[in-house]
């Protein structure tokens, strides 16, 4: 929640069915196996990372389009 923000990660935490999840971010109750909730929401997150990794890049590419040029190895 520091990095993300409240409301980006209790909406990704309450896209893993198995969690019940509070206003505030708690989580009141796991339905099933505790370790494949984590893993599942583990995955939300790392989904979520790799986004912002594109998003990233893709601005540094227009911000600098003599970047992509270097990384392909063309002048």
């Amino acid at each position: 929640m520091v990095m993300l923000g409240p409301g980006v990660a209790i909406s990704k935490a309450r896209k893993v069915s198995s969690l019940t999840v509070s206003q505030e971010g708690q989580v009141t109750a796991i339905a099933g196996d505790p370790q494949a909730a984590l893993d599942q929401l583990a995955r939300e997150y790392m989904n979520l990372s790799g986004q912002i990794a594109q998003a990233t890049l893709a601005s540094l590419l227009e911000k600098y389009p003599n970047i992509k040029g270097i990384a392909s190895g063309s002048k």
